[in-house]
């Protein structure tokens, strides 16, 4: 896999559009560096940081797919867990409050969210 193809999973992953000015302003980069990297140019260190940052990877995993794949314990779903905990600050506060909670009422106010989702939709 090569260094774009990661990006475009990665951004897959994330829920964002690989060409988006959207996305790249979130990265805090140009955005025509994306298509750039679709000809086979490879990132600037410093672009390389604000992607290892906005993904939660390493650059080492970015150039070369090394690092298990930047997952947390090889567990993507615990990865996904934690780059959210990371970048959603309604997510930390409901972590915060939860964090000594019983299994029941995790479970509880995992169906309390669920309903609510669904009234909303």
């Amino acid at each position: 896999m090569t260094f774009y193809e990661r990006y475009c999973e990665l951004c897959r992953q994330k829920g964002v559009k690989p060409h988006s000015r959207q996305t790249s302003e979130l990265i805090g980069i140009s955005n025509a560096l994306s298509v750039r990297w679709k000809e086979g140019i490879l990132p600037r260190s410093a672009t390389l940081e604000k992607l290892s940052k906005f993904f939660g990877v390493s650059a080492d995993y970015l150039l070369h797919g090394e690092d298990a794949a930047g997952l947390v314990n090889s567990d993507p779903e615990l990865t996904e867990i934690l780059q959210a905990l990371a970048t959603r600050e309604d997510l930390r506060m409901l972590f915060h409050v939860s964090k000594n909670a019983t299994r029941q009422d995790v479970e509880l106010a995992a169906k309390m969210i669920e309903e609510l989702r669904r009234r909303g939709e």
